[in-house]
């Protein structure tokens, strides 16, 4: 699977989850190190609110999450 696939599909993953909790959810950044993927987001109503979430890109799942 080619890197940018990775990481959409780690990015749609963190969407989903965070879209449970938060209103808005804006994409910042996403980094891949071997099979993890960094996405930052930000979920602040009228602030910025900053959370990362690290999602292991071979299972999909979600390893951490910090806000």
């Amino acid at each position: 699977m080619s890197t940018d696939i990775k990481i959409r599909n780690a990015i749609q993953v963190a969407r989903k989850f965070l879209e449970q909790y938060n209103s808005p959810v804006v994409f910042k950044s996403a980094s891949l190190t071997d099979d993890m993927c960094k996405i930052v987001m930000d979920v602040g109503l009228t602030h910025e609110k900053i959370v990362q979430v690290m999602i292991n890109t071979i299972t999909g799942t979600i390893a951490e999450y910090t806000q």
